[in-house]
């Protein structure tokens, strides 16, 4: 029953899913199954090439900057370095699978030797890039052979001293910055990360509130020796930002990552129902979800989590498929459970479709429960509601009507009416509907259809 739960929440998100539960990189902090090695080295993969990116872009904006007084230079520099980072591009794709040669295409241990290789080889490049046209804090005194200005060369020291005051932001923030933010795509509802650079000088500051101590809702992490990132939960899932720190004579902010999606990039038009604040709320739960879904970015749990606080926040407005997305999601074991109550009001505010009813259908044969394997808790109620999604015309509903007439599910055993079910889903075009169609017609010529409802 619970696979119409995933039916819902690919639906929502448009074939993004099909994927394995959300994966957290810490969980390759012990590697203790083979499905670990196959994903840590994506994650390892995934992370040195955003190292690598943020590289590149803070190159380009050091050359632009550093060669302001002489643009016909600077662009000059620039083409060769682009020119330099396409050939090492393809070098790179083409020399790691020699490395798996002996190892047979499309295996894990395959995919696991590229995937290395790829993270090794834009590691090394990452430090090449950041030794091209060095100098890359803002601050006059420092990074020019003193560390008289550095406050500490331990990170967990030094961060506290970094957000104490905007000044001292300024001073120990490189003069090119990664810059990441969310921008809309040209497929409604969808956003994907845009990165650019910037210079430090045009930022405005303070970046990063105050830190003292041991601060709620941030999360340090160790790229590598010279390279940590700060993720600041403090505003919500809905508002992360991941700050990223490089160290050569001390450490300073080299990029900023912003998983926020800004006002300016929603649309202005609603959902009829719905006002601004709710409207705004579902686009966003929309945009988190598709990117968390992707599986693709290190804040995936987040990103979902997020995707369901927006859909609750939505859902305050009676809007059935806010209230289905809310409920499937939280059902979908990516995403924390909402409570029982809660749940119900959401299916129930989502039944007046029938992708809805078809909802509240199997909330009331499992309850708020992931992984229930006993007998529909609620038949009489569950029947009520999948003919009432059937009478709207899902072809979901009649395939989930035919198969619970097939095994009694909902109390009522009879061939004839599930072979009714299939029939009128399979007139409709299902193909489930058709194999059901076969299915029953292949175990026995005296199975005749009477009625589906």
């Amino acid at each position: 029953m619970n696979q119409f739960i995933w039916l819902l929440i690919g639906a929502m998100f448009s074939g993004l899913l099909g994927l394995p539960s959300a994966f957290a990189q810490d969980d390759c902090n012990e590697i203790t199954i083979s499905e670990q090695i196959d994903r840590c080295s994506d994650v390892a993969k995934n992370t040195a090439d955003s190292q690598l990116n943020t590289s590149y872009h803070q190159l380009m904006t050091r050359l632009e900057t550093q060669y302001r007084a002489e643009p016909d230079t600077g662009a000059a520099y620039t083409v060769k370095v682009k020119e330099a980072q396409r050939v090492w591009i393809k070098l790179r794709d083409a020399s790691c699978p020699l490395e798996a040669f002996e190892i047979k295409p499309g295996t894990s241990a395959y995919v696991a030797t590229v995937n290395n290789c790829i993270a090794r080889m834009s590691r090394e490049r990452t430090v090449f890039l950041d030794s091209i046209a060095p100098d890359i804090v803002s601050g006059s005194a420092f990074g020019r052979g003193s560390d008289v200005s550095c406050p500490s060369q331990n990170f967990a020291q030094f961060l506290p001293a970094f957000t104490a005051s905007a000044e001292t932001q300024k001073r120990l923030t490189a003069l090119a910055v990664k810059i990441l933010v969310l921008k809309r795509t040209s497929d409604p509802g969808r956003f994907e990360p845009q990165i650019t650079a910037d210079t430090g000088s045009s930022l405005t500051f303070p970046l990063m509130a105050a830190m003292e101590g041991r601060t709620g809702g941030v999360e340090i992490e160790t790229v590598d020796d010279t390279h940590m990132n700060v993720v600041d939960k403090r505003a919500g899932n809905s508002n992360i930002k991941i700050f990223n720190f490089a160290k050569k004579s001390c450490w300073s902010l080299v990029g900023i990552e912003d998983w926020s999606i800004s006002e300016k990039e929603l649309v202005a038009s609603g959902r009829p129902g719905m006002n601004r604040a709710e409207n705004l709320c579902f686009q966003r739960a929309e945009g988190l979800g598709g990117l968390g879904f992707l599986e693709q970015y290190r804040l995936t749990k987040e990103l979902i989590e997020a995707s369901l606080e927006n859909y609750v926040c939505a859902a305050e407005s009676g809007d059935p498929q806010a209230s289905l997305s809310a409920a499937s999601l939280s059902l979908s074991q990516m995403a924390p459970q909402l409570e029982t109550s809660k749940l119900e009001a959401l299916f129930k505010a989502a039944s007046t479709t029938p992708s809805g009813a078809l909802g509240y259908a199997t909330y009331f044969c499992n309850g708020n429960s992931t992984d229930y394997n006993g007998p529909c808790l609620h038949p009489e109620q569950a029947e009520r509601e999948v003919i009432r999604a059937v009478s709207m015309g899902s072809t979901d509903a009649m395939n989930y009507l035919g198969s619970s007439f097939e095994d009694g599910q909902l109390g009522t055993k009879d061939m004839s009416r599930a072979l009714a079910c299939y029939q009128l889903s399979a007139d409709k075009g299902s193909p489930q509907g058709s194999d059901g169609v076969k299915r029953l017609v292949s175990q026995g010529s005296d199975i005749k259809a009477s009625r589906c409802l």
